[in-house]
């Protein structure tokens, strides 16, 4: 491949990256963003994960089928999501309210830790795996316990965009969702193919 050629396929990679956080934003928006967002979440995943395993489906057309398909099963997971997100909070906030609770501070954030990376890594699995409601929370919680690296990878991502769209807000539209989400599905494929390779030799072994 020419320098030419790689520049043009990252040009086309980066506007894809770039249409999809539209498409994120306008879906999510649809919904109010309390309905829309983990629809919309799981369908930008969905295609996320077709432009790294090369597979060509149109962006749009897939984005809205899997929109339309995941509304209210999306919901079911974000309405978990919100409850435990919200106690979360009420936690941290008593925590530094009252003093003599401070003794619960590192419990609290380990259990933060854990609510993190599930939530890292269940829009990876719910489109990488065909899993029923409540295995696919559970296969995202053993992958956090499994794979810490790549909770921490994720964080770094997290904390490094923070950054970013602080000195720059005006790229929030352009590659908000879309850059994290992208490299979220990436580290977790490894996490994947990692211990799909450790069953494998397991397997093998016996």
């Amino acid at each position: 491949m020419t320098f030419w050629e790689g520049f043009h396929t990252l040009g086309v990679k980066l506007l894809k990256i770039v249409y999809l956080n539209f498409l994120w934003l306008f879906f999510s928006m649809l919904g109010f963003f309390i309905f829309g967002l983990f629809p919309a979440t799981i369908a930008l995943f969905t295609v996320i994960r077709q432009l790294l395993r090369e597979v060509e489906k149109p962006i749009s057309q897939t984005f809205w089928q899997t929109y339309k398909k995941e509304w209210l099963r999306g919901n079911g997971y974000a309405a978990i999501s919100y409850v435990v997100i919200a106690i979360l909070a009420i936690d941290f906030y008593a925590i530094y309210s009252f003093e003599f609770l401070t003794i619960l501070l590192i419990p609290t954030m380990i259990i933060a830790f854990l609510v993190f990376g599930t939530l890292c890594f269940f829009f990876p699995v719910y489109v990488h795996f065909e899993l029923s409601f409540f295995t696919t929370i559970k296969q995202a919680f053993l992958f956090t316990l499994t794979s810490p690296f790549t909770v921490l990878l994720n964080a770094c991502i997290v904390l490094l965009m923070y950054g970013v769209f602080n000195l720059l807000p005006g790229a929030i539209p352009l590659f908000a969702g879309s850059v994290l989400s992208y490299c979220m599905m990436q580290f977790s494929m490894r996490a994947f193919k990692k211990i799909e390779q450790k069953k494998l030799k397991e397997a093998v072994s016996t």
